[in-house]
């Protein structure tokens, strides 16, 4: 059923053609804040919860990586659903942005309440942090996120803007990632270190993020509404489930999806190992924090001067450039996986290769959108981004998973000085070997999508043309 808090409602600017208007850099700005805010919520959870849960709340790890993994079920069904609701939502502020809105409140009280675990026993605890982080994840975050990441195809029709906006984007989410993993330790050291120390940055960290997000609603608006055909307006809607059937048809949809799982899969892999190789394979374990640097540096350097190249040739090429970059830079790494300024260069390279992927990523999305629409006058913004939401989470899921069942699968002993062959190969598969192979699929992928850039130009010509008739 249809959510319309406003009877007629007004999208702005529709008498126009959207190509002339174009976003301003402040709204841009404004759009890319939102990220920060999310950040501040889910950075802080997959970094520091497990550490504030094992030294600080008594729980065990193995909880904490018990009640996660229940969350993604969750997840799954509420991306699914939250991308129907999105599609179904009419308001006089647009279909997404509202929800960003909407859902800020219950998501920042959400990351307060997940660092304020009350002191009971170890059972209401587990009970506790389970309700709380499946609120958290599955509910706000999913609500909020998700409706953040189909804005850029409604704020929006024009392709250079999109890639700029989501160049600005992933630039501030990189920023934000770097200082949030910087300064969180050091700023619970300062409040003491306890529980009140984590609450107390938890609120800080909320009050923040809930500006963010206000920011962003206030600073964007949503111009783009769904062409409606003359001769269809009297029907009934069609169902999500046909209308999800018709998107497995598209093989963008079914290509896009692929991308964000396997993509994910790997950012779980490597992200998680990273410490492992360093302190087994390299030798010390504070070596993690300057690969960190060598890894995120370049990527946001290179995220700033992204947008001319997906100007000039097209986001696909940019995004299979920057994998073979990125595959580049893990063969330096296997050439000399002990030779710490090999590693230092892989990483660079490895870097630059993630500016295209954050650049470009999540922009593709919404051309994928529009290449549905004018091929089966299917417009479903809020489905489209749910699944390729799952496809992210499931991957980052899977990948976090498969580092634990390889570590085990290779006799990886934590309480040992010195791991055994089969440990070393296992860390090495999963920092440098898995993620090369991976690179190898979405590089196939990427070559694969190829067409929809050639086809967009007919693409917009044509809804622009349906637009002006309708």
């Amino acid at each position: 059923m249809d959510i319309n808090l406003r009877e007629n409602v007004s999208y702005n600017n529709m008498g126009k053609d959207l190509d002339n208007e174009k976003v301003s850099v402040r709204e841009k700005l404004c759009y890319g804040v939102g990220d920060v805010g999310a950040n501040l919520v889910w950075t802080t959870v997959a970094s520091f919860l497990l550490i504030y849960c094992t030294d600080v709340a008594g729980l065990s790890a193995g909880i904490l990586g018990t009640i996660m993994l229940i969350a993604r079920v969750f997840d799954g069904v509420s991306d699914l659903f939250m991308g129907v609701l999105i599609d179904k939502t009419n308001t006089k502020w647009g279909k997404a942005r509202p929800w960003v809105l909407w859902s800020a409140p219950p998501l920042v009280i959400s990351l307060v309440m997940i660092f304020s675990i009350p002191n009971m026993s170890d059972t209401n605890k587990m009970i506790y942090l389970l309700v709380v982080y499946i609120f958290m994840a599955a509910v706000c975050y999913t609500a909020n996120n998700l409706a953040y990441n189909t804005m850029l195809s409604l704020v929006t029709v024009d392709q250079e803007d999109r890639n700029i906006m989501n160049s600005m984007r992933f630039t501030l989410t990189m920023i934000a990632q770097l200082v949030i993993n910087v300064i969180t330790i050091p700023l619970v050291s300062y409040f003491g270190g306890d529980q009140k120390a984590w609450t107390t940055l938890s609120i800080i960290y909320a009050v923040i993020a809930l500006a963010a997000f206000v920011t962003t609603f206030a600073g964007t608006k949503e111009r783009y509404k769904p062409i409606v055909q003359k001769d269809t307006k009297a029907k009934e809607k069609t169902h999500p489930l046909k209308t999800f059937k018709v998107l497995c048809k598209n093989k963008y949809f079914i290509l896009i999806t692929l991308a964000f799982a396997i993509i994910y899969i790997s950012l779980g892999l490597t992200s998680g190992s990273r410490i492992y190789y360093a302190k087994y394979i390299l030798g010390n374990e504070m070596i993690n924090s300057s690969m960190t640097m060598y890894n995120y540096i370049p990527t946001i350097l290179a995220m700033m001067i992204m947008p001319k190249f997906t100007k000039k040739v097209g986001k696909i090429k940019v995004l299979f450039s920057g994998f073979v970059l990125y595959g580049l830079g893990l063969i330096v790494q296997i050439i000399g996986p002990t030779y710490l300024p090999g590693i230092y260069l892989g990483l660079v390279l490895q870097g630059i290769g993630h500016a295209a992927l954050y650049s470009c990523l999540f922009a593709v999305v919404g051309d994928v959108v529009e290449y549905s629409e004018w091929k089966d006058g299917v417009r479903e913004e809020g489905l489209t981004y749910s699944v390729t939401s799952f496809g992210m989470k499931f991957g980052t899921g899977l990948g976090t998973a498969a580092l634990g069942w390889i570590l085990a699968l290779g006799n990886y002993d934590g309480t040992a000085l010195v791991q055994s062959a089969s440990a070393i190969t296992a860390i090495k598969s999963l920092f440098l070997y898995l993620p090369l192979v991976i690179t190898v699929i979405v590089c196939i992928i990427w070559f694969l999508f190829m067409g929809i850039d050639k086809l967009y130009p007919r693409i917009k010509k044509d809804l622009d043309a349906r637009r002006i008739e309708n």
